[in-house]
């Protein structure tokens, strides 16, 4: 076999592991919120939520995929782009991690995908403006974007509405006066939460589709492989991966989302109204192929929702800046990771 085959054997192998480290990065996205109120035990949330990740990857069809496919140029798509791309999201991936900061793996990607188109193009002495897509670019850019502030405002909205109907504030509700309000939003919440875990597979599952089917147009087209279709095995292997890094579980992220985002105490109420808007937003995302920030987006919603419940003085600052610090950031960092990465394996490669 030879040396560049191997290459992007390896390469299959990377993006899978990137989707694994997305799933346990993420997986506070479902999981935080049925912990932290105790709607379910820990460890049947996070298999809860391994297993719905699984589904939506395989069940709500490639679209967000064929989007990462056409970010680079079809025909300026090499292994070496493509491996800085992932050591570049994976790297971002695992120091925020490590830290406890719920950053976006598409942010990760997004970032990536354009510092190393950018570099390649220039590297190769083709004007700089060439290495992307501009177009496909400026719509998910807009997508990643506008899809916290629409969390917000549906975390807002759908938490505030919650607690009109069930006349008064969750944090207030004695389960043993209202034990039948009680366990319907309990019950609520726990289907809220699956919502997150399916949506976010269907979104997040999808960009290592995009991903690898990009390695197999680029090195393996003459075994019938292009850009335009996913192939069913690359479905299944995506899902797998982000299921089982979802099942491992990210507890450094689930306790920053379930306890620092607020400074009160997780409602059912509150959870279901960041966990519906979150898994509504990102189903229609994932449908019209726009490959958005789950972490983000719930974050968000998980904040709005904070205010219709204790007001809006209970949000935490400090977290909050963090938050939004990993926003701005994680865009250039991941470009800026993904440029030398790319800079270096040229190096070696033409070596």
């Amino acid at each position: 076999m030879e040396l560049e085959t191997v290459i992007a054997v390896l390469a299959i192998a990377l993006a899978l592991a990137f989707d694994f480290v997305n799933g346990f990065h993420d997986t506070a996205n479902a999981c935080a919120t049925v912990i932290y109120t105790k709607a379910l035990k820990p460890s049947v949330a996070i298999v809860m939520s391994g297993i719905l990740n699984f589904m939506g990857a395989l069940l709500v069809g490639t679209a967000v995929a064929q989007v990462i496919t056409k970010i680079i140029p079809a025909a300026s798509v090499t292994l070496p782009i493509v491996v800085a791309v992932l050591i570049a999201a994976v790297v971002w991936n695992l120091i925020t991690w490590w830290y406890g900061i719920p950053v976006s793996s598409s942010h990760c990607l997004i970032g990536s995908l354009f510092g190393a188109g950018i570099t390649a193009a220039v590297a190769n002495g083709a004007d700089w403006r060439s290495g992307v897509e501009w177009h496909e670019l400026q719509k998910v850019i807009l997508a990643l974007l506008i899809s916290p502030l629409v969390g917000f405002a549906a975390g807002y909205i759908t938490t505030w509405v919650t607690l009109r109907i069930t006349k008064e504030k969750e944090r207030e509700v004695d389960a043993k006066k209202a034990p039948e309000q009680h366990a319907v939003m309990r019950w609520l919440h726990i289907f809220s939460s699956a919502s997150v875990s399916f949506s976010h597979g269907s979104n997040d599952g999808q960009k290592t589709m995009g991903l690898i089917t990009l390695i197999l147009a680029t090195h393996f087209a003459s075994y019938g492989y292009h850009s335009n279709q996913v192939p069913g095995w690359v479905m299944g292997s995506a899902a797998l991966a982000i299921a089982l890094g979802t099942i491992i579980g990210g507890w450094r992220v689930i306790r920053t989302v379930g306890t620092k985002i607020s400074r009160e105490k997780l409602s059912h109420s509150q959870g279901f109204g960041a966990s519906m808007s979150t898994a509504v937003i990102i189903l229609i995302a994932s449908h019209i192929g726009a490959p958005i920030s789950t972490t983000h987006t719930l974050s968000s919603a998980v904040a709005g929702g904070t205010i219709p419940v204790h007001g809006k003085d209970k949000l935490n600052p400090k977290t909050m800046k963090l938050i939004l610090l990993a926003w701005v950031l994680t865009l250039p960092v991941a470009a800026t990771l993904a440029s030398v990465t790319y800079m270096i394996l040229r190096t070696i490669w033409h070596a």
